[in-house]
């Protein structure tokens, strides 16, 4: 039997998604968030999954015309050339929620239900700035809560040219949610969840991966 998250209060309309699609592929060779995989690109599952958990998705991208087709609102960096973190910052800018559910445009295998459990995470805490997952000692800072808040401290790091994000969040008042509590929570593997994508090996890897079933009520 799956394991389904508690609604504890956090609505959609209280959370902005923000889609991170800022990466270059340079490993990969093309732009992988195009990718298709099982019938749609790997960032349209990445907004179907947001939308079902947030009122407002918007995209965090300097090549807007790539995106066109999915009619979302496309929010360029700032600081241009600073990698994730600039990408982050532009979008929690543009956002006018608390909480910022965030997600690169690489997970094959994001799920809904995954989402909903770290924002339920996130609705319990009064004073944290984030909640990021952890897996097998890894922190995961591209899928992970935000609160809009942390913007300024995000600004003075990019200004500063400091950008290694496991560092920044590690400044961050975050609650780290290892796999054992991920998967208690949502009844999801939280190591394919969070799989992700930069070579053509790893794109064969998570089409593979496909094969194996999810619970299939998102």
């Amino acid at each position: 039997m799956s394991c389904q998250p508690v609604d504890v209060g956090l609505s959609p309309d209280q959370v902005t998604g923000i889609v991170l699609a800022g990466g270059a592929s340079r490993r990969m060779g093309r732009n992988k968030a195009l990718l298709p995989m099982q019938g749609m690109s790997l960032i349209e599952r990445t907004v179907q999954a947001l939308d079902e958990v947030s009122g407002r998705v918007i995209l965090s991208t300097n090549t807007p015309e790539s995106y066109q087709f999915l009619g979302l609102e496309c929010v360029p960096d700032l600081y241009v050339g600073q990698g994730p973190m600039a990408g982050l910052h532009a979008a929690l800018k543009s956002s006018q929620s608390t909480w910022n559910m965030v997600a690169a445009c690489d997970m094959p295998h994001i799920h809904e239900r995954f989402l909903r459990g770290l924002l339920n995470l996130a609705n319990q805490q009064l004073t944290a700035d984030a909640v990021i997952p952890v897996v097998e000692g890894r922190v995961h800072p591209l899928l992970a809560v935000y609160r809009k808040e942390i913007v300024e401290g995000l600004e003075r790091r990019l200004i500063k040219g400091q950008l290694r994000m496991v560092e920044w969040v590690q400044e961050l008042n975050a609650v780290f949610v290892h796999e054992e509590q991920l998967e208690a929570i949502t009844g999801l593997d939280p190591r394919k969840i969070l799989f992700n994508m930069n070579t053509p090996g790893e794109y064969e890897a998570a089409a593979g991966l496909m094969n194996a079933d999810l619970p299939e009520d998102r």
